[in-house]
């Protein structure tokens, strides 16, 4: 192919294995929020909660997996396991269940983290240090990853949202066994990188067993406790704060050290830039990494997606960010080397600055669309150009700070530098899950009496409690089968189970005809029915409830489009319901319009002050970075 030239034949396998496998993780992680809020019926808070700890540990992985293939598992094998993991770790989320998904997360993130340091490890080993291919080659790599970024905001998007999230997880699993496969057939193209087979480290056996085994099946028992970081995730907190500390102190360390070593007063300095820079890089991403939460669930409820007789996913519009960078990632390049040639490039402090600052301009077109926001709608430029202001920013700061921290870091500690600069992905990753919380549409949490049992006690525990721990595996789901994708499962919490009657008494009322005050008291009876153990799991009672539920499950499922209100849109618009003012005579169905209405003014307004003033905090920010432009540069002792 006329894109890969001259270069090594091992960059076309490299290129199109990591093609397939981001086309795997952004497939799975572009609707992993709308499948927490939709699927799985968690708040908007909890649901960003969970995504920012996911994809912060997915990007602090590869400074672990990088190190392990380093030392015992080669590149080879590394990438691999990684891809294998990868690909369990979406299958194991079609289970449906909220315990499959933190399984099929905890295989992602191990798999990411041998898979995505190893196989950009092989591009750069397939050339000389001195070799003038080699920015190229990376050039094009960097393409295969956005082009699956790409097909994966498109494909795995559309297909996920039109066709159920359980098809578009699939999809993203194919897609990286299709990957491995690729790796895999074409070894011999790549075989000649040092570093891609087993090393001696790894063939020594411990009891009997290699140590590439060992190191394998340790990876394995690693899930669980990713499985509880993810639940449990105020521990990040922590863990990410620690981990800075200790990175910062360490870099600084060996700075002072190289310097000692040299005779040299620079290489502290630098260190200390290069903290800086990672601070300012959290900053940038963390209000970045919102594309995935609240710019999707604001696309999914405020946005007109409609394009003629089509409405786009919501899940879809973060197309744009790997669409922009494709159109203009090429054109900025040559802008590098023609401001270069004219003494015109910008330092790097400016650059970082110039990208900070577009960020927040990008944030700051939702306030220009809410101007022509209609019935709570904004149009679907607004995010068009806050994309691409946002990809712009990305193409300021992101490839640039690459490569600063190799000119940064003297060659001993490389590895280590790179994976700090990492780190900050990790921690921006985290803390932009806890940025989105603030535009959370949690809704009113009613108040039950649960003198002996709480709202998050499940069926399993409540039977312990009552003592009657045998009959639980006898107790069916709540509702299995037809019609697909309305599973419902046997362990689910005392909260869920009063949602799921909340609904279901709300569609009967609707079919019925009812008044917003015969329902109001309706439901009120419905929903205090419940005071301890013994009165919440009365066998008739639960088997009566899964009828009504799979009756109307039923009944939308043969009316698809003209569907009635869904569970997850109910759980979003029911807040306050009950205080809407309205007359004795108006009907539920009106009562509901209007009560669906007042939600989504309010939280377009809500979305749209939240990300004014992260816009404008970003757009300070540039302006602090770029008045210490010059301190920073000093700092870098030459580093351009």
């Amino acid at each position: 192919m006329a894109l890969f030239g001259n270069h090594p034949k091992g960059l076309s396998t490299l290129f199109f294995s990591e093609m397939w496998e981001r086309f795997c993780y952004y497939g799975m992680r572009t609707l992993l929020t709308l499948y927490l809020v939709k699927s799985l019926l968690k708040g908007d808070s909890q649901a960003a909660l969970i995504y920012g700890a996911y994809t912060g540990l997915v990007y602090a992985a590869p400074i672990l997996g990088g190190r392990m293939a380093d030392k015992f598992l080669g590149y080879r094998f590394a990438v691999i396991l990684g891809g294998i993991l990868m690909a369990i770790g979406e299958f194991t989320i079609l289970m449906g269940t909220e315990n499959s998904l933190l399984i099929g997360m905890g295989a992602l993130i191990i798999g990411n983290g041998y898979f995505k340091a190893n196989i950009s490890t092989i591009v750069g080993k397939l050339y000389t240090d001195n070799d003038d291919r080699r920015d190229s080659g990376f050039t094009i790599f960097y393409i295969g990853i956005n082009v699956g970024a790409l097909l994966a905001t498109t494909v795995v998007a559309y297909i996920g949202e039109t066709y159920g999230f359980e098809k578009g997880f699939g999809l993203a699993g194919l897609g990286m066994l299709a990957g491995i496969s690729i790796f895999w057939s074409g070894r011999k193209n790549y075989s000649v990188a040092p570093g891609v087979d087993l090393p001696e480290e790894g063939k020594k056996k411990i009891l009997g067993f290699r140590m590439a085994h060992i190191i394998m099946v340790a990876s394995l028992l690693l899930i669980p406790l990713l499985y509880l970081l993810i639940l449990n995730n105020s521990v990040l907190n922590w863990i990410f704060l620690g981990l800075f500390i200790i990175v910062a102190y360490s870099l600084v360390s060996a700075g002072i050290k190289e310097d000692i070593r040299e005779g040299t007063k620079i290489w502290k300095d630098r260190m200390i830039a290069l903290i800086m820079f990672m601070l300012i890089n959290i900053v940038f991403w963390a209000c970045f990494e919102q594309a995935g939460t609240s710019l999707t669930l604001f696309a999914d409820r405020n946005v007109d997606r409609s394009i003629f007789d089509w409405t786009m996913p919501a899940s879809m519009t973060q197309f744009f960010n790997p669409f922009f960078i494709i159109v203009f990632g090429s054109l900025f390049s040559m802008m590098w080397i023609r401001l270069s040639k004219i003494n015109r490039n910008p330092n790097i402090p400016m650059k970082f600055s110039f990208g900070i600052f577009q960020l927040g301009l990008g944030f700051l077109i939702t306030y220009i669309g809410y101007q022509f926001a209609e019935n709570s709608l904004v149009p679907m430029l607004t995010l068009v150009f806050l994309y691409m202001l946002h990809t712009t920013g990305e193409l300021f700061l992101s490839p640039i700070g690459l490569s600063m921290v190799t000119k940064l870091s003297p060659k001993k500690m490389a590895g280590t530098a790179m994976g700090a600069w990492f780190l900050s992905f990790a921690i921006a990753n985290f803390l932009g899950g806890k940025i989105a919380t603030l535009t959370g549409a949690e809704g009113e949490v009613t108040e039950y009496d649960k003198s002996e049992f709480t709202i998050k006690t499940t069926v399993e525990e409540a039977f312990e409690m009552d003592g009657r721990t045998a009959d639980f595996e006898k107790w069916k789901p709540l509702h299995e089968g037809e019609p697909e994708g309305n599973d419902i499962s046997q362990n689910i919490s005392y909260e869920k189970y009063l949602d799921i009657l909340d609904w279901v008494i709300l569609r009967e009322s609707l079919d019925s005809n009812q008044t917003m005050n015969v329902w109001l008291s309706k439901r009120q009876a419905g929903l205090d029915t419940f005071k301890n153990v013994k009165e919440w799991l009365q066998r008739e009672d639960w088997n009566d409830l899964g009828a009504r539920y799979k009756a109307i499950a039923i009944a939308d499922n043969k009316a698809k489009d003209n569907a009635g209100i869904s569970m997850e849109d109910w759980n979003y618009f029911r807040g306050g319901i009950e205080k809407l003012e309205h007359s004795d005579s108006l009907l539920l169905e009106s009562g509901l319009e209007m009560q669906k209405s007042k939600v989504q003014a309010a939280q377009l307004d809500k979305y749209v002050d939240v990300f004014t003033k992260i816009g404008l905090i970003l757009l300070v920010f540039a302006l602090i970075i770029a008045a210490t432009s010059n301190p920073l540069k000093k700092l870098m002792h030459g580093i351009k």
